[in-house]
């Protein structure tokens, strides 16, 4: 069923609000909007729920209306690393290493990456930010021929750059599980977010272009602030 045209012009405008302004910023009460709009409270009330849905305000109780943090969008059409995507978009990525370490293989991690169990895996836990502002933490496993020697410094930058321009291999491609979950108080706390938030959880199986799998990452991601976009064709 289409939308009113009402409705639509409605949220259309408040959204030319919201973009003129900085995040946390307070909205014009809803007995503004009608005035200053023309509309009326139900359908700026329709709107600016709807605005809630898609992230771009949020509701404090007695307070009012307030513009969300912009968030990060990941297209699941390409494969590439988090420094090169936030780039991407015009914003600053950064990267706090939180735990570097060689462990043996379990039976799950060596099925992942095609190695014998017990073999050295390298062991990363890294906190992703935007801007200094903390949206995803990956717990990433990767097989020693993809970073080997890999310096610690580089583990804050862009593993896949370091695999490519200097072990010289090519990646390809990932198989991407997704899921949500309630997190740990250490990923609450990590991620600043509530103990109750839930949050995005996506398994990632990443691919040389010689068909090895060199990478497996478990990223818990703050669906406030990073939305997986996925297009379709046909």
């Amino acid at each position: 069923m289409a939308m009113p045209k009402k409705f639509l012009t409605s949220k259309k405008l408040i959204q030319e609000e919201i973009e003129k302004l900085e995040p946390n910023t307070k909205l014009p009460s809803e007995r503004e909007l009608v005035e200053r709009l023309g509309f009326s409270r139900p359908t700026i009330q329709r709107s600016l729920l709807e605005l809630e849905n898609e992230g771009f305000i949020y509701r404090l109780p007695r307070q009012g209306w307030f513009v969300a943090t912009k968030k990060m969008y990941k297209s699941l059409l390409k494969l590439e690393g988090f420094t090169q995507e936030i780039l991407h978009s015009g914003n600053t990525p950064s990267t706090k290493l939180l735990s570097f370490e060689i462990i043996p293989a379990s039976e799950p991690l060596a099925e992942f990456l095609s190695i014998p169990q017990g073999s050295d895996v390298y062991s990363f836990i890294r906190l992703r930010m935007k801007n200094g502002d903390p949206i995803i933490m990956d717990y990433s496993y990767f097989a020693p021929f993809a970073v080997e020697n890999i310096a610690a410094d580089v583990l804050t930058k862009s593993i896949y750059q370091y695999i490519e321009n200097v072990k010289g291999l090519k990646i390809h491609m990932a198989k991407i599980k997704l899921d949500a979950v309630l997190p740990d108080e250490f990923i609450c706390r990590n991620l600043e977010i509530s103990i109750n938030d839930p949050v995005l959880v996506m398994e990632k199986v990443a691919f040389l272009a010689d068909g090895r799998p060199f990478e497996y990452t478990i990223s818990y991601q703050n669906p406030k602030k990073y939305v997986l976009e996925i297009q379709s064709f046909c």
